[in-house]
């Protein structure tokens, strides 16, 4: 192991600095002024000092605490947020499959649909033709997301300046939106009492096309509405009920005479961000396909000189609303999830309902939809006249579950400002007509959003709990942090050990990890490598073990052995959570917890501890130079820049840290057995690349080149500030402290 090299920290890693280090040579909040050799304070540096086990310092422990060191995305409900480790299921479901799917555009080289022409098949075709098939359709096409599906189905069907488009007044801005942008005007008719979805047969005028979209898990009466006017073309929204069909066995986005649906992040079939226009004319489809890909068509025949695969369509004028590859592979990584989710809303739910409505709730949904677990959401009707912020206040308090509200009424909404866009303001002049019914629904109704089903029935039922009766005292469990709630199933750690089994200090390693203090089953793998027997593993330890046949590798350098172990330990992890520990090192009886309950608590997929030096007998014993690096100049020179940073001292205690500052740059370094990654990130990343001569010389390991990855993905990262690990001086990496003799340089890398 070596500290990464401030070049390479400077080449991977994005210019703005960390989110808490302040302006330079100004001490921020949760820092410490850097203290050159004659104790003068010189630039800000992030406290790393202050919060030392009572162990090594003799202060009282501090409660860890998050190192911003790279800084992390606020998690929003609906979007890709990263893994908490809550009991309430993520939406979307996202694992290596999903990795696998967004890499095929990649290796394909086919990116867009004007982009390369390319062997291998396009993925927007792909997606674009299961997605027509799940709907019942004969034609689909993807576009960036569902406001351009409703510009381009407008336009599809002539609808455009000084034409009205009926909707429901309860509905997502963008739907107005998208009719500002043909240059038409949008209608709003009120909702039903029983319904957010309304009826346009009491407009005063005929209109020239309807919106009608289907609301949560209620159904817009395609038929009334054609009734209502007859000749007037309707195009259905589904994008709250994708695949769904309604109680009288309808499939809904069958039923207008074209279909649109959002495939926006939140929604139960999605990419991302993107859309989709459907239906059953070929003609109509052959005008879409000219919209949405600038005036062109796909051809089949493209000559050897085109530079993709379009011809001119010669039909309507258009632009680019294509969807691209990459969101088209995801796509259709989430339509293969689709059944299996759709059965387990679907039983959620009837359970749900069935306690909502003893404790005299309202669930308002379709038969159909609500059996078919096609919905979006559940719409509840508050019926103790509680306001709807407070009902989503004390339910995330006592379940972390975060439900949502109905929508306000488009033109009553905070986001509704055509006036401020010159191209709309003379289209929205006129004052909307009153629609109370519409705004009732926003003030007494509340959300509970589609992946909150997927959960166990347990947890189902205490949120029913939760909610409670009309008037009476609520209560269930608080989460513990992070939304983890006390009695939810723990996490699953794997713990990686690798060992040659020789070792006399392997037996206090796996004492370590079987006295480990955490809410979380751990699952211990011992990797032997070689012909040593097994050892005595401790009882209370759920462990296996797994032998490499040493003869059989091809690994020959030391550095690259362990590495291409630790790969392939990685692909037999099924966890939540991946830890490694080396067969001479120790943890604190609190290592995991102080990591795991850092990981649930804000989010971060990696996080570190720091480390306490000890000797061949397990003394904590501080150093004098780099340990890293032979015995010179060069680890004195680092040792002194460390020191200067804060990272390394006069006692045993090594802050690691994802990123410091040094003389040259920014660097970082963080030995495995201080990490805990979330399983899924580290399925990303991998353990070996080639190494330069210097990189060889300088003991470059597997842990810098995982560091590496890191950085340049700019993943967040949070550190405990407690020093739970045990690491020995004398292994591999720094053998001059021991009696094991320096790795040898392989004979290809030698000057």
């Amino acid at each position: 192991m070596q500290l990464v090299l401030p070049q390479q920290v400077r080449r991977l890693r994005r210019r703005d600095p960390p989110r808490l280090r302040g302006p330079r040579g100004a001490a921020d909040a949760g820092e410490l002024p850097r203290r050159d050799r004659r104790g003068h304070a010189t630039a800000a540096l992030p406290r790393r000092d202050a919060a030392l086990p009572a162990a090594h310092r003799g202060l009282a422990p501090a409660a860890p605490v998050l190192i911003q060191e790279r800084e992390s995305p606020v998690p929003v409900e609906g979007n890709l947020a990263p893994h908490t480790g809550a009991a309430w299921p993520e939406w979307p479901e996202t694992d290596e499959r999903s990795v696998r799917a967004l890499a095929r555009p990649l290796l394909s080289g086919r990116l867009a649909v004007s982009g390369a022409r390319s062997v291998w098949s396009s993925d927007n075709e792909r997606a674009a033709r299961e997605l027509a098939a799940r709907s019942g359709r004969a034609h689909a096409v993807l576009t960036t997301n569902g406001s351009s599906a409703i510009v381009v189905a407008l336009h599809a069907l002539g609808i455009g300046p000084g034409d009205t488009v009926a909707m429901p007044a309860t509905t997502w801005v963008s739907c107005a939106t998208a009719v500002f942008r043909v240059g038409a005007r949008p209608v709003y008719f009120d909702a039903d009492e029983d319904s957010p979805c309304g009826d346009p047969a009491g407009l005063a005028a005929a209109p020239s096309a309807v919106l009608g979209i289907h609301l949560y898990a209620q159904v817009f009466d395609v038929a009334r509405a054609r009734a209502a006017w007859p000749g007037v073309p309707i195009i259905e929204d589904v994008s709250h009920s994708q695949f769904g069909t309604d109680a009288h066995g309808r499939r809904l986005g069958g039923l207008g005479d074209v279909s649109i649906m959002s495939l926006q992040a939140t929604k139960i079939i999605t990419c991302a961000e993107g859309g989709a226009v459907l239906t059953d004319d070929p003609e109509i489809a052959a005008r879409l396909d000219s919209l949405v890909m600038d005036s062109r068509r796909r051809t089949r025949l493209p000559e050897p000189e085109a530079a993709n695969e379009l011809e001119p369509a010669f039909l309507l004028h258009g632009a680019n609303h294509a969807l691209p590859e990459t969101s088209a592979a995801l796509l259709l990584d989430q339509l293969a999830r689709f059944p299996r989710q759709a059965a387990v809303r679907a039983e959620r739910a009837a359970l749900f309902r069935s306690l909502m409505t003893d404790q005299g709730w309202e669930v308002a949904a379709d038969e159909g939809v609500l059996s078919g677990g096609t919905f979006y959401g559940l719409a509840l009707r508050v019926p103790d006249g509680r306001p709807p912020g407070e009902v989503l206040r004390e339910v995330h308090a006592r379940t972390g579950a975060t439900l949502d509200r109905v929508y306000p009424p488009v033109p009553e909404g905070p986001l509704y400002r055509p006036g401020t866009v010159k191209q709309f303001a003379a289209l929205a002049r006129d004052p909307a007509p009153p629609v109370p019914r519409s705004g009732a629904w926003h003030t007494t109704g509340v959300v509970v959003p589609h992946q909150l089903f997927l959960a166990a029935p347990e947890r189902v039922e205490r949120l029913a709990a939760a909610l409670g009766r009309p008037g009476s005292a609520r209560g269930g469990p608080r989460p513990a942090f992070g939304g983890l709630a006390s009695e939810s199933a723990p996490p699953v750690i794997d713990v990686v050990v690798i060992t040659r089994g020789t070792r006399p200090t392997l037996d206090a390693a796996l004492n370590s990890v079987a006295k480990q203090d955490v809410h979380a089953r751990i699952r211990t793998t011992l990797w032997i490598d070689g012909t040593a027997a097994a050892p005595d593993v401790p009882a209370t330890l759920d462990a296996r073990v797994v032998r490499i046949d040493r003869a059989d590798a091809a690994w020959d350098d030391p550095f690259d052995r362990i590495a291409a172990l630790r790969d392939l330990a990685t692909r037999g992890t099924t966890g939540d959570f991946v830890a490694f520990l080396d067969d001479d090192n120790e943890w604190e009886v609190d290592h995991l917890s102080s990591l795991l309950e850092l990981a649930v608590g804000t989010g971060s997929p990696a996080v570190h501890s720091w480390r306490t030096l000890v000797d061949g007998e397990g003394r904590p014993t501080p150093v004098t130079r780099f340990p890293w690096l032979p015995p010179g100049p060069e680890s004195e020179r680092r040792f002194r820049e460390l020191c200067a940073a804060g990272v390394m001292g006069g006692d045993p205690v090594i802050r690691d840290g994802f990123a410091f500052e040094l003389p040259e740059g920014d660097g970082g370094m963080v030995d495995m057995g201080e990490w805990l990654f979330e399983r899924r990130l580290l399925g990303l990343l991998t353990f070996r690349r080639p190494r330069t001569r210097r990189e060889v010389a300088e003991r470059l390991g597997e842990d810098d080149i995982l560091l590496e990855q890191l950085v340049a993905l700019d993943v967040p990262v949070g550190c405990t500030r407690q020093a739970t690990l045990r690491y020995r001086l004398g292994g591999m990496s720094n053998s001059e402290f021991g009696d094991v003799p320096p790795p040898p340089v392989p004979d290809a890398l030698r000057e």
